[in-house]
């Protein structure tokens, strides 16, 4: 069976409107690992990252999920599974499928002001990808303990932790040419 797990996360600089996605594609053998064996270089090995502006928090988890999944469309495409877990800590994302009945009644306007929704597009290009490949989004908590983690939890205290460094660097990048 070749079966599929996407893990997903961001790293915003909210004052510079800059973030950092981060995606991994991990086979269904490395969620079935013990936690204490899955190497942190081995999940950097298979992680990618994109860098994003004029973004914010909510925008940066969409952006990325749609990248990612768009990274790995073959290989999704090519599943036995019948569609992709994408494994993420973004509220947002993982509640969308359960606000798509209201949202697209309402023509993705907002109640209070009648005005388009800021991500509108985002979220009707998700609902497409949803449709497309059957994606099931699972809500990880993020920043576990190490003690109580399981596989799912340690592969993406990995990404968390990766794509803050991502963040990082390219902070200090900025700030070595505007110095």
């Amino acid at each position: 069976m070749n079966s599929f797990a996407l893990f997903t996360d961001v790293s915003l600089n909210p004052g510079r409107r800059l973030g950092v996605g981060a995606c991994l594609l991990a086979p269904a053998h490395l969620l079935n690992s013990a936690p204490d064996a899955i190497e942190r270089a081995e999940v950097l090995a298979r992680m990618s990252f994109r860098r994003f502006g004029e973004t914010s928090s909510t925008k940066l988890e969409l952006q990325t999920v749609l990248w990612a999944v768009e990274n790995f469309r073959e290989e999704i495409r090519r599943s036995d599974s019948g569609g992709v877990r994408i494994y993420t800590d973004s509220q947002c994302v993982v509640g969308l499928p359960g606000r798509r009945a209201g949202l697209e009644a309402r023509g993705f306007v907002a109640d209070r002001s009648g005005r388009l929704l800021t991500n509108s597009l985002l979220y009707r290009d998700l609902y497409t990808v949803h449709d497309e490949l059957g994606l099931e989004l699972i809500k990880v908590a993020g920043h576990s303990r190490t003690g109580f983690r399981n596989s799912v939890e340690r592969i993406f205290s990995y990404v968390d932790q990766e794509v803050r460094r991502a963040l990082s660097l390219w902070m200090s990048e900025f700030e070595e040419r505007s110095g």
